[in-house]
This record gives C-alpha cells, structure tokens and sequence, in this order.
C-alpha cells in the first residue's frame, strides 16, 4: 500500500463522481473526501453563490451589473 490519499472530484462536464489521487481534469470541482460529499457539492456551491448575491458584500458587484446593459445576471 502507498498510503496516498484517494480523493473524490464532481466533474462538470459529465454531473458523475470521479475517484482519483489527483485532479483528474479542469472539469472537477473538489477534492472531497467522500463520494457523498462530492455528488453534493453543486447544490452546496449554489446554496453558497445565492448567500453571496445577497450579502453586502456582493452589493457593489450588482451595482455594477445593473449599470452594465449586456450584463444578465437573471
């Protein structure tokens, strides 16, 4: 046994769960320790993206977007 860790990537392109030691492509989101936490993370980086839009921290940012025409952010 090497010892080395085995990690757990969602992959974009495909929506599936990939096992690797290392990122396998640019297409991934991760790494999670586990294959549950992997399939879950979409909806978790969506609940964090929507959290973010309605902070004060995102204010300026909308701002902007509201002020750009070829913005849509809908």
């Amino acid at each position: 046994m090497s010892g080395a860790q085995t990690y757990y990537w969602y992959n974009l392109r495909t929506q599936l769960v990939e096992r690797a030691d290392e990122r396998p492509s640019d297409e991934v989101l991760g790494p999670f320790a586990t294959a549950q936490e992997a399939e879950e993370s979409p909806a978790v980086l969506i609940e964090h993206a929507r959290a973010w839009l309605e902070s004060e921290e995102s204010e300026p940012y909308r701002a902007m977007a509201e002020n750009d025409d070829s913005a849509d952010l809908a």
